[in-house]
């Protein structure tokens, strides 16, 4: 179901007819009511401050004082840019499928640098696919808008002053920009981290200080069943056992930190309310590993995780993601990292490799989960790590 821009409230009232349509189109409407609400009250609270901010400064003060910051942050994001070295610049990044026979979807970035200006050409492309890993034209902006973040000064403000430098060329029909009713439910992960992945790729021959190696990729199950314990159904999603993030100049990336564009890290979710609010537990749920990349630093290690499923009548997997073929990048020699391997194991039934984009998988009652998550890509010449540092790495178990 798509809904375009509509009015949700009338006269301060909340529509309930619009609510309850698009209750009555989701899986698990208590949870999907409760997301709503929660952005419902942030754009509250935000109209009282604006509202409070008004009152006490005037517009004409609070306006002036908005445009200041502006420009203040498109000065620092200038004087960062400037200092990258001038060039044409070319990076890419590979999905592994669509779901429906579409291989090594390509996602390239070609990117110009002069003087303080950026210019990000995402037309070579390709077309886009039958799946649901296409981007709508506001998620491909805001991927490149991220990966430029990423590369500018952590005290400079991430707003639309500090992006003016920045100019973004896509083509309509490619997977960064599909045409209208192609599906697009993945996009803010996939292709969104892809799109991030080949602008910063391709900004390391610039920058390559400010540059990090490609952060694991998304790869998640979500279970559909009854809880033996209430009767009531249930929808888990594993937010655990997350992949590693890339390596920079700084160090070795962070172990089990999460994807690109939403860094979660093995910490999220807990295990024990995991355990205490669905009927599952965990057997496992530990870093992966020789996951990471290689380099003179690191990627971070992926996590290895085994779930048991406590149901008396079996439930329904769906997965969906990337990663389980091509592995976050290694960058400026550094290697890639490990890729995603996800396994079914039930009782007398041979053993089953998860694809990342499934529906409907049977799951059966003490089924099991073993999933072994990705690592992050490694940065600069592996030659170049020191000995300490590979024997702190045995000495800690994330090589072998």
């Amino acid at each position: 179901m798509r809904i375009p821009p509509i009015r949700f409230y009338r006269r301060g009232e909340m529509r309930q007819d619009l609510l309850e349509i698009m209750m009555l189109n989701v899986r698990h409407p208590r949870d999907f009511r409760g997301d709503l609400a929660a952005m419902i009250g942030s754009v509250h609270i935000g109209e009282r401050r604006l509202g409070a901010l008004m009152a006490e400064f005037g517009a004409e003060t609070v306006e002036a004082a908005v445009g200041a910051i502006l420009d203040a942050s498109e000065r620092q994001a200038r004087a960062v840019i400037s200092g990258w070295k001038d060039g044409v610049y070319e990076g890419e990044a590979l999905l592994d499928d669509d779901g429906h026979g579409a291989e090594d979807i390509a996602i390239r970035a070609r990117v110009t640098k002069r003087g303080s200006d950026l210019e990000v050409d995402l037309t070579g492309s390709d077309p886009q696919v039958k799946g649901f890993i296409n981007s709508s034209h506001a998620n491909m902006q805001s991927a490149v808008t991220m990966a430029l973040a990423f590369l500018l000064d952590p005290e400079t403000p991430k707003n639309d002053g500090a992006f003016r430098p920045l100019t973004v060329k896509a083509k309509p029909g490619t997977v960064v920009w599909a045409n209208p009713g192609a599906p697009v439910t993945l996009c803010t992960s996939h292709c969104g981290q892809e799109i991030i992945e080949a602008v910063v790729k391709a900004l390391a021959g610039a920058c390559p200080e400010r540059a990090m190696a490609g952060w694991g990729r998304r790869f998640r199950i979500a279970i559909k069943g009854e809880d033996p314990r209430t009767g009531k159904p249930f929808i888990w999603h594993m937010f655990h056992a997350r992949p590693g993030a890339g390596a920079s100049s700084g160090g070795d990336g962070w172990n089990s930190a999460g994807e690109w564009h939403s860094a979660g890290g093995i910490k999220f979710g807990s295990v024990e309310v995991a355990e205490v609010r669905f009927p599952l537990y965990f057997r496992r749920h530990e870093f992966r590993p020789d996951s990471g990349g290689e380099g003179q630093y690191r990627g971070g290690t992926g996590g290895s995780l085994e779930l048991v499923l406590e149901t008396e009548t079996g439930s329904l997997a769906n997965t969906a993601g990337e990663g389980a073929k091509h592995g976050a990048c290694g960058i400026l020699g550094g290697k890639d990292g490990a890729t995603h391997h996800y396994v079914l194991k039930s009782d007398g039934m041979p053993d089953r490799v998860l694809k990342t984009k499934e529906e409907g998988i049977a799951v059966h009652p003490g089924g099991e989960f073993h999933v072994e998550s990705g690592g992050g890509g490694g940065w600069g010449d592996p030659g170049q790590r020191s000995k300490q540092d590979r024997e702190r790495d045995r000495c800690l178990g994330m090589t072998s």
